[in-house]
């Protein structure tokens, strides 16, 4: 069931393949899908919205049943045990103290001749929070997304997610908000909520940037309405890859892959290890870890389809390879991670030592658990502070410091046919002799004109 690779080119065109395997013809009729809800709740507002959620998600709601109440929000407090509450409550204090350390600071250079450089860091006024629901309800994708908006001071923060069978929100889900500051919610899901978000409703207001890891219908809405709101990323499916050495445990690393292939079938567990006993141990450990799995049927799905255990000559070998597939998740399961870490460069959240599993970064450790996926950390990374705020450029210039640059901006002003642009400087650094000499020039040039014409 799980394969085990010692080849380097088939475990590199293995990784191409779980690397592409959500790019499939069926993407395009879905953005099809997608397009149309999006422009139907443009134009139609609530009523699309109500439309929408009746069709695929098999739930009636009126306009008036779309937010949720204040009652809603107090009940869910008593729907709750006492150390579920304790444990939202103290992830939340994890997340928020890495991420107060992370908001970007406005800053402001003096140089020489008055010239004054800054950047100004300031949040948007807006932000929209998606959390998938319906059967399932993740409280810590609440935390992970609500926090970093509010460390930012985000003024007006609302969330969208999914209610269930019974058009109720999941407890956890209200509490876990409320634990993070937010207390307008919404029970809608699907592209029909990215639209809402985009575009605004008469029940739901616009934001400017939309988080949050949604379904492949939310996706490509995220990705169809960004330019006009900005978006966190375009998450996938979950990954992660393991990197182990001759000490590593194997009931361990397959403890950590099953994690991973739990999240859904899509979900890709990879184990990249030096020692071919090893990788020999975890194989069958996955299948006798898999015996009473409680969600057998789609992890057993995941593992078969994109799970993978490669046998390599090195850790560095290792690491290359890593760095061709750019994880979402990676765990350095070796003896000396902050050795191996030096040759790692694409990675979204990287776990070091034996007793790192992936899950702590899932839920409390701090780092955010929204992630770039699908080899897409080669260039992103994780949501943050950063994701609900954008910067502004500060410059002055003092008069004598335009002086100093005026003929360099004219030249190349001039160079790229932009006479205006020269003009701007110019008109500002004339002396008066050159702006007396100008005035003659042109009365002159008047005075010709008048003989001329009589």
């Amino acid at each position: 069931m799980l394969r085990i690779i010692t080849n380097w080119l088939e475990a590199q065109a293995e990784l191409k393949r779980i690397t592409e395997r959500t790019h499939d013809d069926t993407a395009i009729d879905k953005e099809t899908t997608v397009r149309e809800i999006l422009r139907s709740v443009k134009e139609k507002g609530d009523e699309a919205l109500l439309h929408y959620t009746s069709e695929f998600d098999h739930i009636t709601l009126t306009p008036e049943e779309l937010k949720v109440t204040g009652s809603e929000l107090d009940a869910a407090y008593q729907q709750v045990n006492k150390d579920l509450l304790n444990s939202i409550r103290f992830a939340a204090k994890q997340i928020e103290a890495f991420h107060r350390q992370r908001v970007p600071k406005s800053w402001v250079q003096f140089g020489d001749d008055d010239v004054v450089l800054g950047k100004r860091y300031t949040p948007v006024d807006r932000a929209g929070l998606y959390v998938p629901g319906g059967k399932a309800a993740y409280p810590s994708t609440v935390l992970m997304n609500a926090i970093p908006a509010q460390v930012a001071k985000v003024p007006k923060i609302v969330m969208v997610t999914p209610p269930g069978q019974d058009n109720k929100i999941h407890p956890a889900v209200l509490v876990a908000a409320q634990e993070a500051g937010i207390q307008e919610i919404y029970r809608i899901g699907g592209a029909q909520a990215i639209a809402a978000l985009a575009y605004g409703t008469k029940t739901i207001p616009k934001v400017d940037v939309i988080s949050g890891p949604g379904n492949i219908y939310v996706t490509l809405a995220k990705k169809i309405v960004y330019g006009t709101v900005g978006i966190d990323s375009l998450a996938g499916p979950s990954e992660v890859m393991i990197i182990a050495d001759s000490e590593a445990n194997p009931v361990h690393l397959a403890a950590d892959m099953l994690a991973q292939a739990e999240h859904d079938s899509l979900a890709s567990a990879i184990l990249l290890t030096t020692d071919s006993a090893i990788a020999r141990q975890v194989v069958t450990e996955v299948e006798r870890q898999l015996q009473d799995h409680p969600r057998r049927t789609m992890t057993e799905k995941a593992i078969a389809h994109y799970g993978l255990v490669v046998v390599v000559e090195s850790l560095e070998a290792a690491a290359e390879l890593s760095n061709l597939f750019a994880p979402e998740h990676l765990e350095l399961e070796v003896s000396d991670p902050w050795a191996l870490l030096e040759n790692i460069r694409h990675a979204g959240a990287i776990f070091l030592g034996y007793s790192t599993p992936e899950a702590v970064g899932d839920y409390l450790a701090g780092p955010n658990h929204t992630l770039p996926t699908s080899g897409a950390a080669r260039y992103a990374s994780a949501l943050g502070v950063e994701t609900f705020m954008k910067h502004s450029s500060l410059v002055q210039y003092s008069s004598a410091a335009l002086h100093k640059v005026a003929t360099t901006i004219d030249i190349l002003a001039t160079a790229e046919g932009l006479p205006s642009h020269a003009n701007s400087v110019r008109v500002r650094t004339k002396t008066q002799e050159q702006e007396q000499q100008e005035w003659v020039k042109k009365e002159t040039i008047n005075q010709e004109n008048d003989g001329k014409n009589l």
